[in-house]
């Protein structure tokens, strides 16, 4: 299948998100942080890069930014806590400044989860910049 990395700062979450995407017949590497994230994406080799957007440090925005110059072609897939169509919702999500190809707002189902992935790994150009809630 494809090889993900998934950069969630909460253990709990990551290791939910790798058993989904592991028992769907991905490979998938985890990072904890945004930084670590990114000295992974540098090394290559990803099709898909899932990342929370809330994190301290280095946050998913940044981490996708910097994670397109470094890696072109790999897809991103934005998580992110809260009700999409709140008002309180922070601007970056609702403008796409962010720049991710895709967004799952948390809480979601694993068949959520791997609807997009399905989504984002078709080489079908009409799957860029949807969002789903």
């Amino acid at each position: 299948m494809a090889t993900i990395l998934v950069i969630e700062d909460v253990s709990a979450v990551l290791l939910s998100l790798r058993i989904v995407l592991q028992g769907a017949g991905h490979k998938v590497t985890g990072a904890g942080d945004g930084a670590a994230g990114l000295e992974l994406i540098a090394g290559g080799g990803f099709d898909l890069v899932i990342t929370d957007i809330w994190m301290p440090g280095l946050s998913g925005a940044e981490v996708i930014r910097a994670g397109r110059a470094q890696s072109p072609r790999t897809r991103f897939l934005a998580i992110s806590g809260g009700d999409p169509n709140s008002e309180s919702r922070p601007e970056c999500l609702a403008s796409d400044a962010f720049g991710a190809d895709r967004l799952l707002s948390k809480p979601f189902e694993k068949e959520a989860l791997l609807r997009e992935v399905a989504l984002l790994l078709d080489p079908a150009p009409a799957n860029s910049q949807g969002r789903t809630p």
